[in-house]
């Protein structure tokens, strides 16, 4: 994979870091420049005012003294010298005799070749030593002073390096203070407070880093809030599924104990409750074949081709009724078929009615009349069903999963559905969108002509 280049940002880490670099440089080294001048002037001026040179070139004169006469040193073995001169911070050593070089550490001079030249002379190098066998004019030149400036430039170069330090991390002190909280952030985020938001200040790379956190950390949450949504659908499929497996094999259970004690007068009787048994377990299957379907993904949209308001409801209206008064209830119907076109679930309109009819039985006064009436509106047409609520469950809680299944189901038809309940009384609304009749029209001249065609 080819790596990105990087480009220059003129206010990024890098532009920052080499301003602050080049600036701390040049204070640096004026100040550098400054100390070394000062630190040689003073030292200067001190050596040549004071009486610091003549008592140094006095003691060296006491040593050289000192040397000759314990080294029975005279002008035949002036070599011996050497010894002493590697002892000293020397940079010249001559001896003189009635202005003859007799010796000297720098120049290899035969005698009577050079002569001392008293006009350029420094009396303050020029002391008298008393050979064994002689007394002679020592010339002392010597490099004492030169540890002092060393000392000096050593002690300004340290003093500039220090300041130099200081001036880098201050020039940077702000962005090492934002790391340091950023850090501090992380560990929160670590903690599992996704809730907390990094902080975002300036505009460098540091900056991009801590929007990505936050970008990060908001797509984190998103995701998790996805599969938690989607855990707490499948979850809840699975329950109105497991509650609509029960409806149909309560009807079933119903219709095999009226079976069980002939309860019937007729063989038609006897086919239509069979008949109704296979139905519903027909039904059953079907469920169960999409329960683990339904439990992976999101329940799907199931919708046939737009048909007739008594074509699509007509069957499973009598189905419910039929269920109603098996269980002993009185049903009043004030159905009148609409002409419009719907577009519903054949099976999640078997569904719904089976959820209604087993609050029904189980909340429903058997002693009243179950109302089931057709409802239409400018844009939509449906049922409305109402119940009154029996004493002994009006303190009965229920737990919502049929209710819930039933809106769930009415939502993937694009419809909608309204509860109403009293103390007494209970009613439940289903409104299904009506479909325009030239869309029906159109599904019904293209059912013709391919009528037609196949014949």
């Amino acid at each position: 994979m080819k790596q990105k280049r990087q480009v220059f940002e003129p206010y990024g880490l890098r532009a920052r870091f080499a301003l602050s670099l080049v600036l701390s440089i040049l204070l640096c080294g004026f100040l550098f420049f400054i100390l070394h001048n000062a630190a040689d002037y003073y030292l200067t001026n001190y050596f040549e005012r004071s009486v610091f040179m003549e008592s140094h070139v006095q003691r060296q004169g006491e040593s050289l003294q000192k040397y000759i006469r314990e080294n029975d040193i005279s002008s035949k073995n002036l070599e011996k010298l050497k010894k002493w001169e590697y002892r000293q911070p020397l940079i010249l050593l001559e001896l003189y005799s009635n202005g003859n070089c007799l010796y000297s550490s720098f120049y290899d001079i035969p005698d009577q070749e050079f002569r001392y030249d008293e006009t350029i002379g420094d009396e303050d190098h020029i002391i008298s030593v008393q050979l064994t066998d002689m007394k002679v004019q020592a010339v002392l030149y010597s490099d004492f002073t030169y540890k002092y400036y060393v000392l000096a430039t050593a002690f300004s170069a340290a003093l500039t390096l220090v300041l130099f330090v200081l001036l880098f991390l201050r020039s940077n002190q702000k962005m090492i203070r934002y790391i340091c909280r950023l850090n501090e952030e992380v560990q929160i985020l670590e903690g599992g407070n996704l809730e907390y938001q990094v902080s975002v200040e300036g505009n460098d790379e540091i900056t991009d880093l801590a929007r990505s956190m936050n970008r990060m950390k908001e797509s984190f949450q998103q995701q998790m809030e996805t599969e938690q949504n989607l855990h707490q659908a499948n979850r809840r499929l699975v329950t109105e599924m497991s509650h609509d497996l029960r409806t149909p094999l309560t009807g079933m259970m119903l219709y095999l104990e009226i079976l069980r004690s002939h309860r019937y007068t007729t063989e038609e009787e006897l086919q239509d409750y069979l008949d109704k048994i296979n139905a519903k377990a027909h039904h059953i299957k079907q469920l169960s074949d999409h329960l683990f379907e339904y439990s992976l993904t999101e329940m799907p949209k199931e919708t046939t081709e737009p048909q007739q308001m008594r074509d699509a409801f007509l069957d499973v209206t009598d189905h419910f009724i039929d269920d109603l008064s098996a269980h002993g209830f009185s049903v009043v119907s004030e159905l009148s078929w609409i002409s419009c076109y719907v577009e519903v679930s054949e099976e999640f309109l078997r569904r719904i009615f089976e959820n209604i009819a087993s609050n029904i039985i189980k909340y429903a006064d058997p002693a009243a009349e179950i109302l089931i009436s057709t409802i239409e509106t400018a844009k939509s047409c449906g049922f409305s069903v109402m119940n009154t609520c029996a004493v002994s469950s009006c303190q009965m809680e229920s737990n919502g999963v049929g209710i819930e299944s039933i809106r769930t189901m009415m939502r993937r038809m694009n419809g909608s559905c309204m509860v109403e309940q009293t103390e007494t009384a209970f009613e439940i609304t289903l409104l299904f969108p009506k479909f325009p009749t030239s869309t029906s029209s159109s599904v019904s001249s293209s059912s013709v002509s391919s009528s037609a065609s196949s014949e």
